[in-house]
């Protein structure tokens, strides 16, 4: 089944947002507060006039020499981004780049035709999901710009959407023609279509018409159900999500079941963009989406519990892996179709990570593009603890105590690292040698990360042949 499946990047967006009409950004209270502190120093106008393109201009309070980027998403700007012919120029700059004009002059306003279709990127949200009626989903964090270094890419961006005759939905909120919010931190996704949201259980949906109706009411059910295990152990969450499932119009050929998708503060979304969507589907063949479900809602979750608090990426095996975990544990109590794939998943999980470790240690994964280590590692971790404090308490405890316990240190204030995490997990009762095997598979170089992992199992009560 070809499928691609970037990570779920978990970063906790911010967005302010500001009607639909006027500025952005608030103005500074008083009379002696200056244009300066009132105007956003790059504030970004997208129109969106056809199905195909979106017109995008960044306008800045003052002239710059070039506009700042991060990343720089595998080359998708320069190739997608166009300005005038011979006008302007993208240039690579350590992690990041930079547009300038060619001339070296400084300007105030840059004009981009963007066209709107899916580009599958490496380790990030794709900028548009199209949907086959025409709509589509913007992901506001690749436009977050900087007029001057150093730019992290998670600066404040204010921005505008002009879209004559359609619906904005952005921030939970809806309106027609035109919006207006700031894009902060990671970005968030804004809707611009005809389609009404759907409400099911918990949830505000938005599903392609497209989709065929078995998958579509399939789909429509999972996450909720989902969301209802675990609100029956975290307690429910205060927020009603939105969730947008769309369908590629122009799939590429050859693409079968292929899908990218996470999460973002309120917001569940995958695309599908293979050919095999339009073909009959069997449920027992796309079980993996009832998985992805079941990740991304366990984040919502963990986000719940800790007030948005988020660890290093280097720390990611913690939420990433913990995310997995916990889709396991409650897609072990549903059908045996579902049993026997999270059983599969644990079995490949395991080998992934063995292999994986004889490179590089857990905790530079990250830094050495291994990240899906931390779901893979991160999760036989999590299922280890959740083994190991289960047979201490005869079952009356779990890894959803653990979480809780953690969840409560890290928003009295404590940092979320391995340290914390694995104290609350020792305060739980977790035993002192299941404890020191995770300690030194998640912050150490294994000499034979196979022989340890088995042994983390082993200590924790689980079989390493059959987890």
């Amino acid at each position: 089944m070809g499928r691609t499946l970037p990570r779920a990047l978990t970063g906790f967006a911010a967005l302010a947002l500001t009607g639909t009409s006027g500025s952005a950004l608030p103005a500074p209270a008083g009379p002696a507060a200056s244009v300066a502190a009132r105007t956003p120093p790059v504030s970004l106008h997208i129109t969106r006039s056809s199905g195909d393109s979106v017109q995008a201009e960044y306008r800045l309070a003052r002239p710059t020499r070039a506009l700042h980027f991060a990343p720089p998403l595998d080359g998708y700007r320069a190739r997608d981004w166009k300005s005038l012919p011979g006008e302007f120029r993208w240039v690579r700059e350590g992690d990041g780049e930079r547009i300038e004009r060619t001339d070296g002059k400084p300007f105030a306003r840059l004009s981009l035709d963007i066209p709107v279709r899916y580009s599958a990127l490496e380790k990030a949200y794709a900028p548009f999901s199209p949907f086959s009626d025409g709509g589509v989903l913007v992901y506001s964090g690749h436009f977050q710009a900087c007029p001057a270094l150093p730019c992290k890419g998670t600066e404040p961006l204010a921005v505008s959407i002009a879209a004559e005759g359609e619906t904005i939905g952005v921030g939970g909120k809806r309106s027609a023609n035109t919006a207006a919010f700031v894009s902060r931190e990671e970005g968030t996704n804004v809707y611009i279509g005809s389609a009404q949201p759907v409400p099911t259980s918990g949830f505000l949906a938005i599903v392609d018409p497209a989709l065929q109706p078995v998958l579509r009411d399939h789909l429509l059910e999972s996450l909720p159900q989902s969301m209802r295990d675990f609100a029956a152990i975290y307690g429910p969450l205060s927020i009603t999500p939105e969730l947008y499932v769309s369908l590629d119009p122009k799939p590429p050929s050859g693409t079968s079941l292929s899908s990218q998708g996470g999460t973002l503060p309120g917001q569940v979304f995958i695309h599908l963009y293979g050919d095999g969507w339009r073909k009959p589907i069997k449920l027992g063949d796309v079980v993996w989406l009832d998985w992805f479900f079941a990740h991304e809602a366990a984040h919502f979750f963990q986000r719940a519990g800790t007030n948005d608090v988020i660890g290093p990426d280097s720390q990611a095996w913690i939420h990433e892996g913990g995310a997995d975990a916990m889709a396991a544990l409650v897609m072990r109590g549903r059908s045996d179709t579902e049993r026997s794939y999270v059983t599969r998943r644990i079995a490949e999980a395991r080998k992934a990570c063995a292999a994986g470790l004889t490179e590089v240690a857990l905790n530079a994964a990250s830094r050495a593009g291994k990240f899906d280590l931390h779901y893979q590692c991160g999760m036989l971790i999590a299922l280890a603890i959740d083994a190991d404090v289960r047979r201490g308490s005869g079952g009356a405890k779990s890894l959803h105590d653990v979480n809780r316990r953690f969840f409560a240190t890290v928003r009295a204030g404590t940092p979320w690292n391995g340290r914390s995490f694995l104290d609350a997990a020792r305060c739980t009762g977790l035993s002192a040698p299941t404890l020191a095997t995770i300690t030194a598979i998640t912050s150490q170089k294994l000499a034979d990360p196979a022989r340890q992992i088995d042994t983390m199992l082993r200590q924790a009560g689980m079989d390493p042949a059959a987890p």
